[in-house]
């Protein structure tokens, strides 16, 4: 008795082993959540529109997460579309057992796009209020990266969002006075309750005509009081 109770709990033991190993790497099609994904961003924005053609879900045994991957993913906005490479969704795995949709992080990555195209994206997500910021400070150039987006138990942002990547021949409006001409340049901005930071690392671009090349930039903004170290 007692070993058939041994083979026993080592067959669920491997069995439990195997399946979150298959779901770690490989994961399961599912339209569980994809409702709830396309209510919760016309909840967020009612002008844009996600389209995917399906969903699979991933687990993180280590953190405890789900990860759901919605496969082939664009932003419609109007008449047009931004093609994103990756939307991921990070969920507690109890998510999948309940209604309840608890978002813990985004991440929202795209190939080379007009730089404008970022506040697109970020109109699903954002509030319109840094959505508008966001407009300020990007005036033309290309854009290729990721967002990543926390998210608070009551479903708004979070401390901590940010987006690194690259900007293509841009202009960057730090402030009215202060601003970045045809810059290239590997970018990562972190943003939290009271202040922003970018670093940069110049390939290209001038401020206030001083160039640039081959330098690293930190732009800090905390209280509407700017810090620049090069």
């Amino acid at each position: 008795m007692v070993k058939f109770f041994l083979k026993t709990l080592s067959f669920f033991f491997v069995l439990i082993i195997s399946i979150t190993i298959y779901l770690s790497y490989f994961g399961l099609k599912t339209d569980r959540f994809d409702s709830l994904i396309k209510n919760k961003a016309n909840e967020l924005n009612t002008y844009v529109k996600l389209s995917f053609r399906e969903t699979k879900i991933y687990i993180n045994p280590i953190k405890l997460n789900l990860i759901v991957k919605l496969q082939n993913p664009k932003v419609l906005i109007g008449s047009g579309e931004i093609i994103l490479s990756k939307l991921d969704f990070f969920l507690p795995i109890g998510s999948f057992f309940s209604s309840d949709f608890i978002l813990r992080r985004a991440e929202v990555a795209f190939k080379k796009n007009d730089i404008k195209d970022l506040t697109k994206i970020s109109k699903i997500f954002l509030p319109n209020i840094l959505n508008k910021q966001l407009k300020k400070i990007f005036k033309k150039g290309s854009l290729e990266g990721e967002f990543t987006i926390p998210f608070n138990e009551d479903g708004s942002i979070g401390e901590g969002y940010g987006f690194s990547g690259k900007i293509l021949d841009a202009q960057i409006n730090i402030t009215n006075e202060i601003y970045i001409k045809n810059l290239t340049t590997d970018i990562k901005h972190i943003k939290s309750s009271n202040e922003d930071i970018f670093n940069l690392i110049v390939k290209n671009g001038t401020l206030l005509d001083i160039d640039l090349l081959d330098s690293e930039i930190n732009i800090k903004r905390q209280n509407d009081i700017f810090k620049i170290e090069s």
